[in-house]
């Protein structure tokens, strides 16, 4: 009987997603093809110090995946690029699946967004790469600021034009060398009233005056007051010289830093330049946590706070539409229910941009811009109000004892 020739065995070929060429999913093989150019160097850029690098396969692995589906969503591939409007197709999507989930997937895009910046591999221009990374920068829960670095004494000679820093400068002068205050360091009486007419605020203290129901930034001449607390505009400025040890407490007057006072008083110099970003640090987180603190106004507060952060990005929010209060045509039906209270709120949001507008804090024409000198100091305040708004959400949901 003739014995049968043994069948032969097929060479092993392994999973077909891990073979090139063979894949299922559309486009994948062609993206890891893309990407294979410059793998060593993405893997490279991916590796955090001390992260194994089985973490930082899995990493690549995910932003494979990503670039898959936005090749998909793209139909075509293109891993030198990535598309804004498919993005936030993409994004969408995945935020259906939680918020976390598209957070996480917009910090690896924009993480490799930056590798292919810092290695030259990007493929579309200068304004692509800001809108892109600006939207995954939003997307990630990244601030949006772009702040430039610029020198000494080009920071300087912004600063001399802005009204925030005249203003500051007139009540360091009048302090001179040192004005009475309460042991916390608090203005009272007489010495309140003139503190006041420094900034140009011709008021009446008087400790039993009724206190305002709405302070106004700039109260009308003449008007009574009972403490520093109703004059927002010299509380902000005493808060700020106060808060950034230009002036400090020596019984029973507060006096100036002598180092501080002269840097903020000089046009030049790197001393100079420092006091007064801080300066206007204290003034944006100051204006914005106070107004969080007002029983109904943590919206408006926010919603300034979101539109100080754009104004300080490369793409600026046009006037015309940032403080437009919306009508049925530019709402869908289901969002007409919110046009009162926007038609209430609007309003006051700007108002307290006029308020940043008079200090020179931020500028407002066809569009609403944080001067580039400031947009540090606009980053940390609210990197402060952020932190507040924390601790305040810690305290309220804290078990009493």
């Amino acid at each position: 009987m003739a014995s049968r020739k043994p069948a032969k065995k097929k060479p092993a070929q392994g999973h077909p997603a891990r073979r090139a060429g063979a894949s299922s999913v559309p486009f994948e093989t062609e993206v890891r093809q893309a990407l294979q150019p410059f793998k060593s160097q993405l893997f490279r850029h991916f590796q955090e110090e001390g992260q194994p690098a089985s973490e930082t396969r899995a990493a690549l692995e995910g932003l494979t995946t990503l670039l898959t589906v936005h090749a998909q969503l793209r139909r075509s591939v293109d891993v030198q690029s990535l598309d804004p409007s498919i993005l936030g197709e993409q994004l969408g999507h995945l935020s259906s699946l939680g918020k976390e989930v598209a957070a996480t997937s917009a910090a690896i895009l924009k993480h490799y967004l930056t590798f292919l910046g810092t290695s030259a591999n990007f493929g579309g221009t200068v304004e692509d790469f800001k809108q892109t990374f600006e939207f995954l920068s939003r997307m990630a829960g990244d601030s949006p600021i772009v702040a430039p670095y610029l020198e000494d004494e080009e920071a300087n000679g912004a600063f001399e034009s802005m009204p925030f820093v005249f203003a500051a400068r007139e009540l360091i002068q009048w302090v001179g060398e040192g004005k009475p205050t309460t042991p916390a360091g608090v203005l009272t009486a007489e010495t309140l009233q003139d503190a006041a007419q420094a900034l140009g605020l011709f008021i009446k203290v008087d400790e039993n005056a009724p206190i305002p129901e709405d302070a106004i930034w700039e109260p009308e001449d003449g008007t009574a007051v009972p403490s520093l607390g109703d004059i927002p505009r010299l509380s902000a400025y005493w808060d700020a010289l106060i808060g950034t040890a230009m002036l400090t407490y020596q019984a029973p007057n507060a006096k100036p830093t002598e180092s501080l006072s002269e840097a903020l008083l000089a046009s030049s110099g790197a001393g100079a330049r420092v006091v007064k970003e801080l300066i206007a640090e204290v003034l944006y987180s100051h204006i914005l946590i106070n107004t969080l603190e007002k029983p109904g106004q943590a919206q408006i507060a926010e919603m300034v706070a979101g539109v100080l952060s754009n104004a300080a990005s490369s793409t600026p929010p046009r006037s015309e539409f940032a403080l437009q209060i919306p009508t049925t045509d530019d709402l869908p039906e289901e969002q007409h229910h919110l046009i009162p209270s926007l038609e209430e709120v609007v309003p006051q949001v700007e108002s307290l941009l006029r308020i940043f507008e008079r200090e020179g804090l931020v500028e407002i024409d066809e569009h609403i811009t944080v001067p580039v000198v400031l947009r540090s100091s606009l980053e940390r305040a609210l990197g402060k109000v952020s932190d507040h708004v924390l601790k305040q959400d810690t305290d309220s949901s804290a078990p009493e004892a």
